[in-house]
Order: C-alpha cells, then sequence, then structure tokens
C-alpha cells in the first residue's frame, strides 16, 4: 500500500512540475487554478513556493473539490526538512498525514519556483492501523489458544508423572527393612498415553515394584522359615540329647542294675539313631539347596516300586498296601536313590499319620508327556489349613495315635529331591484320604546320552 502511495505521489509531482513549467515558459507566469489540469488524487495537495512565499497552492478534498492552503497549513509545510527530490512524511494538524515530495522548477530571470507535492496517508494509515489491531487481536487470540492447548498436552503428559512422584513418595514412606511387605499403590496408566515416555515410566515402576514386593516378601517367608527351622532342628535334636545324657547319668551311677544298664544303653542307642536320622536328613537338606545336582539315568520305576512296597509292608504290617501299574517296563530318566527316597517317604508318611486298617495304593499312569507315580490313602485325610505348608520344613499336619516318631522333614525331602530332579509333587486331600504324586516330564531319547548326567 504504501508502494502504491508512492507511485501516486510521483505521478502527482511529475503533473505539477510540467504544469508549472509549461506555464513558465509560455507566459512567464505561474498557472492559474482554473487551467491548473494536474493528477492530484483526493486527500493530496501541491504548493508552490518561490523562496519561502506561497504562490499558489490547492488541497484535494475527498469529494473533488479543492481549496487554498491556509496559511497555517504553508507554515506547518515549510517547518519541514525538505530535500528536494526526496521523500518524506509529515503531519498537518487538521489534515492528517501525507507522503510529500519537492523539486525546483526555473522561471524568467533565474527565478525558481519549489513546487512541494503530498498524497494523503490517512486511509492507508487507517488500513494498517485496522491491520494491525487485527494481527495483534488475531496474535493473542492464537497465543492464548496455543497456550491453553500446550499447557493441557503437557499437563495430560506430566500427570503420570506426578502419579509416579506419588506412588515414589509412598513407597519411601514404607518401611521395607524388615517385616512383610503389604501390598504398595501402582502408578494408574492412562490408555491415551499408552506407549508415550511418561507412559512407559509408570509401567516400569509398576514392574519395579511387584519385583520389589514378591522379592521382599519371600524375603521375609526365608527368614521366617529360617528361624523356624533353627527352632525346630534345636526341639528335636534336644529331645534325643535330653535322653542320652540322662541314661548316660543312670550309667554312670554305681551299683546299678545289669538289666537296667542294658535297658539304658539300648535307649542311648535308639535315640543315638533317632538323632542321627535327624541330622543326615537335615544334611541331604543343606546338600539339596546348596548344590541340587543329581546322576541321571534310565531306570525302571515299575519295580523301584515293587521293591518299595514290599520293604514297606514288613513296616507298617497292619495296612493294606495295593500297587496299580503297567504291565510292561516303565523306564524313566533319574536318579534311582532320589527316587526311592521320595517314594519311601511318601509311604512311610501315609504309614505313620493314617490309622491301621487304612488301603494305601501306590500307582504309575502313563501318558504321551509324562509319568505320574501317585500314592493314595483312604485315611481320614490332611487339614485344609495345613496343605499350604505341608512340603515346609518341621510342618506336621496334626497328631496321630498310631505315629511312632517323625520331625516333619519326609515331606520337605520329597519336595527338595523331586526339584532338584526336575519332578512336579503335588498333593490333593479331603476327608475321604489323601493322594500324593509325582509328576516325572518323559524327555525324548537322545543319540550318545551318557549314562550319567547332572541336572
Amino acid at each position: 500500500m504504501i508502494s502504491q502511495v508512492e507511485s501516486t505521489l510521483y505521478l502527482s509531482s511529475d503533473s505539477a512540475l510540467t504544469q508549472v513549467s509549461n506555464s513558465l515558459e509560455q507566459t512567464g507566469e505561474l498557472p492559474t487554478l482554473d487551467d491548473f489540469s494536474i493528477v492530484i488524487p483526493p486527500d493530496g495537495f501541491f504548493l508552490v513556493l518561490n523562496g519561502r512565499d506561497p504562490r499558489l497552492s490547492a488541497f484535494f478534498t475527498r469529494d473533488f473539490d479543492y481549496r487554498t492552503l491556509s496559511m497555517a497549513e504553508i507554515r506547518e509545510i515549510r517547518a519541514q526538512p525538505f530535500a528536494i527530490k526526496d521523500t518524506l512524511s509529515m503531519g498537518l494538524s487538521a489534515a492528517g498525514h501525507f507522503l510529500v515530495t519537492a523539486d525546483v522548477v526555473e522561471g524568467a530571470e533565474g527565478a525558481e519556483y519549489t513546487v512541494i507535492t503530498g498524497v494523503g496517508l490517512n486511509e492507508t494509515n487507517a488500513v494498517i492501523t485496522t491491520y494491525v489491531i487485527w494481527m495483534s487481536v488475531a496474535g493473542l487470540a492464537l497465543a492464548a489458544v496455543t497456550a491453553a492447548l500446550g499447557y493441557r498436552l503437557v499437563s495430560r503428559e506430566l500427570t503420570p508423572l506426578e502419579h509416579v512422584a506419588h506412588i515414589a513418595q509412598q513407597v519411601t514412606a514404607t518401611p521395607l527393612s524388615t517385616g512383610e511387605v503389604s501390598p504398595q499403590g501402582r502408578v494408574p496408566r492412562d490408555p491415551r498415553l499408552r506407549g508415550s515416555e511418561a507412559d512407559r515410566v509408570a509401567k516400569a515402576l509398576n514392574l519395579l515394584l511387584e519385583h520389589v514386593e514378591s522379592s521382599l516378601n519371600a524375603r521375609h517367608r526365608a527368614e521366617e522359615s529360617m528361624r523356624r527351622f533353627i527352632a525346630e532342628a534345636s526341639h528335636e535334636l534336644r529331645n534325643p540329647l535330653a535322653s542320652i545324657l540322662g541314661y548316660a547319668d543312670f550309667y554312670a551311677q554305681p551299683g546299678a542294675d545289669a538289666e537296667e544298664m542294658g535297658i539304658a544303653l539300648g535307649r542311648v542307642r535308639a535315640e543315638a539313631r533317632r538323632m542321627s536320622t535327624l541330622v543326615n536328613d537335615l544334611l541331604l537338606l543343606a546338600r539339596l539347596d546348596a548344590d541340587p545336582q543329581l546322576n541321571v539315568n534310565r531306570i525302571d520305576l515299575s519295580q523301584v516300586v515293587l521293591e518299595t512296597v514290599s520293604d514297606t509292608r514288613f513296616v507298617f504290617p497292619e495296612h493294606s498296601w495295593q500297587i496299580s501299574v503297567p504291565d510292561g517296563a516303565v523306564i524313566i530318566d533319574g536318579d534311582e536313590d532320589a527316587i526311592r527316597q521320595m517314594l519311601l517317604n511318601l509311604v512311610a508318611n501315609a504309614g505313620y499319620h493314617t490309622p491301621p486298617g487304612t488301603r494305601v495304593l501306590v500307582s504309575i499312569q502313563q501318558t504321551e508327556q509324562q509319568t505320574e507315580l501317585a500314592v493314595t490313602d483312604d485315611g481320614p485325610g490332611i487339614p485344609a489349613s495345613a496343605l499350604p505348608r505341608l512340603f515346609d520344613r518341621f510342618t506336621q499336619a496334626g497328631e496321630s495315635a498310631t505315629r511312632t516318631s517323625t520331625v516333619g522333614l519326609g515331606l520337605a525331602i520329597v519336595k527338595a529331591l523331586a526339584s532338584a530332579s526336575g519332578f512336579e509333587v503335588g498333593v490333593d486331600s479331603n476327608a475321604d484320604g489323601s493322594r500324593f504324586t509325582v509328576t516325572i516330564p518323559r524327555r525324548p531319547p537322545v543319540e550318545g546320552r551318557r549314562e550319567s548326567a547332572v541336572v
């Protein structure tokens, strides 16, 4: 728009200079307004000065009429620091702002006339001002909308981090050094932000809390188990030791009866044997905890079952012992001593904890994926409250009138040997009886396999 005003100004200036110059050449006088035909747009003016004296002036109004410039306007124009053929912006107090240029025309006898031409800037300034106002308003509105959207977006992105900080503060306020750890809070995850950095941080913190809780609770259970283990082991070892010490003191008395001395020595031998069995069981469990390595061979599970049940009949003759095995040999991969120990402990457990006359069935079932060894009895069953800790060390599921001697390590040994062998052990019990199972996975034969391996 300024360029258009400048073009109009130069055109008007050239027109005024031409008219003044032609009139001076032809008549030696300045033209009058009646025969002055120049291109001056509405809201424009021209002024001819001879030195500082005004000789000719006109102001063209918006209704295409004209008037002469007032002396006040002429004084304001003359007060401007004009440079010939230069362009400047100036203001007239009564008419507004104009873009003005000046040039010189020579007359007769060396006289010089300064022709000043101006084109109004009021309309252009109004348009520019309106444009600036609207651009400012639009800019401010856009900035406000952008700020609001940015605030909302940033808040939405940072909200999960605020949740992370809140949960982290809760965790730091929770004692984690000792005892069981209660479930901690979790960072809520916004489905709209799945996959974002904040969501990944929330997911990572939730996983970390799960691992920390499970690890600390496992540590607590291990500590409780160790304390219980030490207390039970001390208790079980204290009883035979007390008996041995008592009989030893009796043996040391002078003049004791020979028959009573023999009974005392027999009791010492029995308690020592009981303590030796307990110590051997503890050593076996400690060895399995430290280095669960067994020798794996191809063995006939049916033969192991037949031999073990045959031996058990002589220990518990008042029970009814039955066997259910396939017709052919059941060949599995395992450590024969470990499998015999597991089966012996299971049948002994049935003998100790069930009354005389109980039917105990030892069975083998095979599928394409696994072999299942089961010991089932129709005894009174195991209390439901005891099942979760049945395979823990020194766990005794109730007292039995028929039980002769047990310290609660038999099933713990079964569990430890099964884990070391890669087997699974389970129990199912109700009022109709109990069923212990050892699940043995069937491994495919390997060419060139060694007869002994480590698992």
